[in-house]
């Protein structure tokens, strides 16, 4: 028996518009507002991705990197290669 894989949940934040799970939103906006946003990752479409491995950094990788457009993603689970054909973006970083 088979079961169903959930999609997991991942935590963003950056700037610049961004489609994620069907639908646009403006990263900046929510950044300022409440730090990030955390949801389950089904599609990600973005200019530039930073994929960011460690919790630590991710609170504080926007001072790091000031790209614009960008947005910055965490995953507490590791993101497989069937993760990854979900994020559409001209470029992908893993930091």
């Amino acid at each position: 028996m088979q079961t169903k894989k959930h999609p997991k949940v991942v935590l963003l934040k950056g700037n610049g518009p961004i489609t994620v799970n069907s639908e646009m939103m403006e990263l900046i906006t929510i950044t300022l507002s409440h730090g990030l946003i955390g949801l389950p990752l089904k599609s990600l479409r973005a200019q530039r991705v930073y994929i960011v491995k460690d919790m630590e950094r991710f609170w504080d990788v926007h001072k790091e990197i000031k790209e614009k457009p960008c947005c910055f993603l965490y995953s507490y689970e590791k993101l497989e290669e069937e993760d990854l054909n979900l994020i559409k973006a001209e470029d992908i970083s893993f930091i």
